[in-house]
Formats: C-alpha cells, sequence, structure tokens
C-alpha cells in the first residue's frame, strides 16, 4: 500500500525486497523491504527503505550504507510530505 500512495505522489516505484550488499565485495547484508536506493527524488534526496518487523541487524545495515529507513508506514508517509513533497501533514 505504501508503493503505491508513492506512485500517486508522482514518485517512483520501490523496489521490494531489495538486497543490500556490501559495495566492495559483494557480498549480501540484508534484505530491505522496499527501498529506494536512489532515493524519492533521484540525485536529491538520500536512499530510503521501509523495514517493517525487521531486526535491529538489517536496520544497523541500513544505516550504514546511507539509508534514512523508517519502522512505521505513517512516519515514512509523513516523511514524503514535509521532506519530499514539502507540504504539512
Amino acid at each position: 500500500m505504501c508503493n503505491e500512495w508513492v506512485i500517486q505522489q508522482g514518485l517512483p516505484e520501490g523496489e521490494f525486497m531489495h538486497e543490500l550488499s556490501e559495495p566492495t565485495t559483494g557480498e549480501p547484508l540484508a534484505i530491505l523491504d522496499i527501498a529506494w536506493p536512489d532515493g524519492l527524488q533521484s540525485g536529491y534526496s538520500q536512499p530510503v527503505a521501509l523495514l517493517l518487523d525487521e531486526d535491529s541487524e538489517t536496520e544497523e545495515a541500513a544505516n550504514r550504507a546511507g539509508y534514512r529507513y523508517f519502522t512505521d508506514a505513517e512516519d515514512f508517509k509523513a516523511y514524503v510530505r514535509r521532506e519530499i513533497l514539502a507540504v504539512g501533514d
């Protein structure tokens, strides 16, 4: 549902089950539920991910890879409205 909402806002579709890999070795680090590796505005915003019911290791891997991640869909939507679309809640 979040991905559909993002698309309705005129933003790019996220990647489901995005594999996060170690850049130099290619070793898999974590699977992100849904991710925008190039940001919601390619080249203008940082990578972002929605992690639902993930363990702390997945959250830490996303953080180390430079992702801004959210563990709650409503918090994610509030971020999109505030930071990406620049509209109030």
